[in-house]
């Protein structure tokens, strides 16, 4: 389909030129000596693709027109055109909303025309895909087999993170989203996004995990062509697709400390540079990050940015384990089987008590993603006794200090888990037969070595609550590394076969 310019110029000489350079490369063109006459139309239904819009003109300026445009039509392009280079009159423009900015091109003046050409497809490519994500989010919120599962929070620990959602949706402060991997903080972040004035426009994920440093600054920033080998066209960022809506930055913990000193920088300016550019560009996306990872001891062990922190936390929800919230496992699991009967064309199967009994009883390490799983074989092979099966061998397969501490907190609101913790007398870990010295110098350095390992990741195991990849960070060693000196200290259950991913 052939795009619809509207240029907004008061001077017919220029209009007349730009209407005959834009008509030859194959736009419909509809040319307007006022920003009022523009405004007038598109309240009877006009609809351009994109406007090109004088910064100087008599009665309304075009700053003044375009201010008008991002209330009326907010979806609509407008690129700034200026007859001089003001640095301070192209971020005024980028901040109040334009795609670019861009100086007029005189006749024959081929580097002009070039460069608004190009203005032009980015603005162009941008609006694509922008109404692409935005008919994405909206196939999400309707269709019944993207629909999520609503939260069976009338009581327990998700009506503290449903309230908090409700008292920041509609502001614009940064949030931070904290929890284990597959509590759902991805569904809160769409919650948030749904409830704010933003709705309507795109909600845009990047998985920081996904990707290497430089294609994930790509992902986030985009790209000019020849940036670097590879880069053939122009790329537009998601940063730039979430201009107006929400973007994620899912697990930003993986976020390489490089590229965190860009995001910080965006953060604050609220403008962008791609790969390849010393154009900036305005973004007012509303930001919300999402990890399962502790970022204070990655602070403290020099891996995340602290100021990058705070930018991001301005608001903290902690979205707790499937295991503390053991009431919505049953809705869940109804949830899940209506959904995956349909999907897979089975007979949708009951829960019988047995099963019922299973699944409220395990502590579900890899919590709803894990619990969604369950259910997906269960609906595929329809069998019963696999599930139970599966889940009694889950169950004895459990490290038994990390199984009895996850019903422990299941048991206790999570406001009083700390002082729970601190009151409950903790088991002693068995300890080694003590060396027999002699007199022997060597042998008493090495006892008195081991006894102050031993203290330190005893005190560090305690400290993260037998989370045993944090208490390798925190001491500064590979989780092998700590899972030897557990073993040569007797500590625990340090064998492989007994992590089980518990503590990822």
């Amino acid at each position: 389909m052939t795009a619809r310019l509207a240029v907004v110029d008061d001077e017919p000489v220029f209009t007349e030129f730009i209407e005959t350079l834009l008509r030859s490369r194959g736009y419909e063109v509809d040319t307007f000596n006022d920003g009022a006459k523009l405004l007038e139309q598109l309240r009877e239904g006009y609809q351009p693709n994109l406007v090109l819009l004088d910064v100087m003109m008599p009665n309304r300026d075009g700053f003044d027109i375009l201010k008008a445009l991002r209330q009326s039509n907010p979806t609509v392009q407008v690129i700034m055109l200026s007859g001089r280079q003001a640095p301070a009159t192209i971020v005024e423009a980028l901040r109040a909303g334009a795609a670019d900015y861009v100086l007029k091109p005189a006749d024959a003046d081929g580097v002009g025309e070039a460069a608004l050409e190009a203005a032009i497809r980015n603005a162009l490519e941008r609006q694509s895909l922008m109404s692409e994500v935005q008919r994405l989010n909206l196939q999400f919120a309707d269709d019944p087999e993207g629909a999520q599962p609503s939260w069976n929070a009338s009581n327990g620990p998700m009506q503290d993170v449903l309230r908090m959602v409700d008292r920041v949706a509609d502001s614009e402060v940064s949030v931070l989203l904290s929890g284990e991997s597959g509590v759902g903080k991805e569904i809160i972040a769409r919650e948030l996004h749904r409830r704010s004035e933003r709705r309507s426009q795109p909600f845009v994920k990047v998985n920081c995990a996904a990707l290497p440093g430089e294609l994930l600054e790509s992902e986030m920033f985009g790209h000019e062509r020849g940036a670097f080998t590879g880069a053939g066209a122009t790329r537009v960022g998601r940063f730039e697709f979430a201009d107006r809506g929400t973007i994620l930055l899912d697990e930003i913990g993986e976020t390489p400390p490089a590229l965190q000193a860009k995001l910080l920088h965006v953060i604050q300016d609220r403008q962008l540079t791609r790969l390849g550019s010393n154009r900036t560009i305005g973004v007012h996306a509303r930001i919300i990050a999402a990890t399962n990872q502790d970022l204070e001891t990655m602070i403290a062990a020099g891996t995340f940015r602290e100021d990058l922190y705070y930018r991001l936390q301005v608001i903290e929800i902690r979205i707790p384990p499937l295991r503390e919230r053991s009431d919505e496992i049953v809705p869940l699991v109804e949830y899940f089987l209506s959904k995956f009967s349909r999907l897979y064309k089975r007979p949708r199967l009951r829960l019988t008590p047995a099963l019922t009994s299973a699944l409220v009883e395990y502590s579900w390490p890899g919590n709803i993603r894990e619990l969604e799983n369950v259910i997906k074989r269960f609906v595929v092979l329809q069998d019963e006794s696999l599930i139970l099966n599966e889940l009694a061998r889950l169950t004895q397969t459990e490290t038994p200090r990390l199984f009895a501490g996850r019903h422990a907190r299941a048991s206790n609101p999570p406001a009083a888990a700390a002082q729970h913790r601190a009151a409950a007398p903790q088991p002693p870990a068995p300890q080694p037969p003590e060396p027999e010295i002699e007199g022997d110098l060597h042998a008493l350095a090495k006892a008195a070595a081991l006894r102050a390992e031993r203290q330190a990741i005893d005190e560090a195991l305690t400290r993260f609550h037998w989370n045993r990849r944090k208490a390798a960070a925190y001491l500064k060693v590979s989780y092998k590394t700590l899972l030897n000196k557990m073993k040569e200290c007797g500590i625990g259950e340090a064998t492989a076969a007994a992590d089980a991913d518990t503590d990822a």
